[in-house]
C-alpha cells in the first residue's frame, strides 16, 4: 500500500513546472491586490486537488487492474487514495505556513499583506478541499472519471436550479442578514465544525468507496 501512495507522490513531483507558473501568477495578483491570501494558499489548495487528478491517471494506464494481481487487496486500494489525501493536507498545510512566515517575517513585519487570519483561512479551505474530494471518490469509483464528470455537471446543475428558484420566492433582506449570522458563526467556530464535519465525511466516503470498489468488475 506503501507504493501506492509513493506512486501518487510521484505524479505530484512530475507536475511542478504548472505548480510554478500557478505560484508566480498567484504573487503578481497577490501583489496587485496587496493581500497575500491568494499566494498562501494557491499551492496547497492545488495539493488538495491532486487526489481525484491520480484517478485520471489510474484510469489511462488501466491501473486497477494490474493492482489486483499483485499482493493487494481491495480495502488497501481503497485506504491509500484516503491516507494519500490526509498526507497532502499535512504537505499542504507545511507549505502554506512556510510561504506565510516567508512573506511575513521577510517582507511583511507591519502586518499589512499577511496576517495569522490567513492560516485559519487556509485550514479552513483545505478541510473544505477534503470535503469535496470525499464527496467525489465514490462517485469516481462507481462511474469512472468521464461518467464521473457528467454525473457531477448534473447535481451541480440541479443544485443551481434549485437556488435559482429559491431565489425568486425568498426576500434577500433576510437572506444577507443570515449571511452576515452565517459569518459572524464561521469567524468563530468554523474550524473546529469543519474538523469534525471532515472526519466524520471522511469516514462515510471510505466506506461507501469500498462498498463500491468490492462489488467492481476490471
Amino acid at each position: 500500500m506503501r507504493g501506492l501512495i509513493i506512486k501518487d507522490l510521484l505524479f505530484i513531483k512530475s507536475t511542478w513546472k504548472s505548480l510554478i507558473i500557478m505560484f508566480i501568477g498567484s504573487i503578481l495578483i497577490s501583489i496587485a491586490l496587496g493581500n497575500f491570501l491568494v499566494t498562501i494558499c494557491i499551492l496547497p489548495i492545488m495539493f488538495m486537488t491532486a487526489g481525484i487528478t491520480t484517478f485520471q491517471t489510474d484510469e489511462f494506464f488501466n491501473s486497477n487492474s494490474f493492482y489486483l494481481t499483485v499482493p493487494l487487496t481491495r480495502k488497501q486500494m481503497v485506504l491509500s487514495k484516503y491516507l494519500f489525501t490526509l498526507l497532502m493536507f499535512a504537505i499542504s498545510t507545511y507549505v502554506g505556513v512556510m510561504i506565510y512566515c516567508f512573506i511575513h517575517f521577510g517582507f511583511d513585519q507591519a502586518n499589512r499583506w499577511a496576517n495569522t487570519d490567513m492560516l485559519r483561512y487556509l485550514i479552513m479551505m483545505e478541510y473544505g478541499a477534503i470535503i469535496v474530494d470525499c464527496f467525489f471518490y465514490p462517485i469516481i469509483y462507481k462511474f469512472g472519471c468521464e461518467k464521473g464528470r457528467f454525473v457531477l455537471l448534473s447535481i451541480m446543475m440541479v443544485v443551481l436550479g434549485i437556488f435559482s428558484v429559491l431565489s425568486m420566492v425568498i426576500e434577500w433582506d433576510k437572506i444577507v442578514s443570515n449571511i452576515t449570522v452565517l459569518t459572524e458563526f464561521i469567524n468563530k467556530y468554523g474550524i473546529y465544525v469543519l474538523t469534525g464535519l471532515c472526519i466524520l465525511v471522511m469516514i462515510g466516503s471510505y466506506l461507501i468507496s469500498l462498498k463500491i470498489f468490492k462489488k467492481k468488475d476490471f
